[in-house]
């Protein structure tokens, strides 16, 4: 199992906020403002955290959102809903998963690509735990029989998997969290702040200094350095690649996002994905469902005018939305 460690450091007044391939820039003009900005670094989602808002004197507020929506979509949590489905084959889904299964659905039926309901190969690939291993074609094909919104039987929030069907939100759990976090900053009338939450970052209001953020995207096949910087406002932001989370085995490299059409880790020919929008599940779920479709499908998503893409592929050539033109500046560092 081979994988990268998040960085953070803090120098000259400008904060780095590095985590699954994207560098977040938040500078600050004076030591008033650096005092303004309250920061708090914890272990949450099997990633390092960070939580940075402008104009409180508590974060602890932010921290328990992101903790305990944490808690309630993690299949591994005996406690939640995801868990007792798993492992009973029904449950009544009730708050955040509720809504995560349901918006999950909408976007599956509107962008496919990425299904909730994988958690079976998910397991069985064991790709981002201690024994990952590379499973036969029939162990395979028996579980892709069972994925599918529509191996499911639905009554309200009531969901039977009659087939054995397993959900997994780690595809999307990180964009909801944040998406609940930017309802909480909305109701405290926050100014700015800067959610990190590994691969999906809230990015929040106006700087202190009036510029735009800056976030940089790492190299994919140089993951230590940054490839290159965009500019934007308030928004979401989400990085998929295959470049940290990975296994080898017979000199082949598996990487932990999985094709649903093979039931096998993706061969795509993009490297990293970077999708940019007002919502914070749809980002984390694009970010995915675009890196699996590869530069052959592309296209449908640069000229979506609901999002931006920053797409990198694996010969370094760099493909993104028209409207980032003037905002995407290259970096050597």
């Amino acid at each position: 199992m081979k994988h990268k460690t998040a960085l953070f450091g803090v120098c000259f007044g400008i904060a780095l906020i590095l985590f699954g391939g994207i560098l977040l820039f938040v500078q600050r003009k004076s030591s008033q403002q650096e005092e303004e900005a309250l920061t708090s670094s914890f272990f949450a989602l099997d990633t390092m955290c960070e939580v940075t808002v402008y104009g409180t004197d508590d974060l602890t507020p932010y921290r328990s959102t992101i903790e305990r929506l944490g808690k309630e979509l993690d299949r591994y949590d005996s406690e939640s809903d995801v868990s007792k489905f798993n492992t009973v084959g029904s449950a009544v889904l009730t708050g955040a998963s509720e809504e995560v299964f349901e918006r999950s659905k909408q976007l599956y039926e509107q962008y496919g690509g990425v299904d909730v309901t994988c958690g079976g190969l998910i397991s069985l690939w064991g790709i981002t735990s201690d024994s990952p291993r590379v499973p036969s074609d029939t162990q395979i094909k028996a579980e892709l029989d069972k994925t599918g919104f529509d191996k499911l039987q639905q009554d309200g929030s009531v969901v039977n998997a009659p087939s054995g069907t397993q959900l997994d939100f780690g595809s999307v759990a990180k964009g909801y969290i944040l998406d609940r976090v930017k309802k909480q900053l909305d109701d405290d009338n926050s100014g700015c702040a800067v959610i990190s939450l590994g691969s999906s970052t809230l990015l929040y209001g106006s700087k202190p200094d009036g510029e735009p953020f800056r976030t940089g995207i790492k190299d994919p096949s140089s993951p230590d350095r940054l490839l290159l910087k965009f500019e934007s406002g308030s928004c979401f932001v989400s990085t998929s690649g295959g470049y940290e989370r990975y296994f080898e085995s017979g000199g082949k490299r598996y990487i932990h996002i999985l094709d649903l059409a093979t039931g096998r880790p993706s061969e795509s020919d993009l490297a990293s994905v970077t999708v940019i929008c007002q919502d914070g599940l749809k980002s984390d779920f694009l970010s995915t469902a675009i890196f699996i479709g590869g530069t052959k499908g592309l296209d449908r998503y640069l000229e979506d005018d609901s999002i931006e893409v920053i797409a990198i592929d694996k010969d370094n050539n760099i493909h993104y939305s028209p409207s980032l033109e003037g905002r995407i500046s290259m970096t050597g560092e």
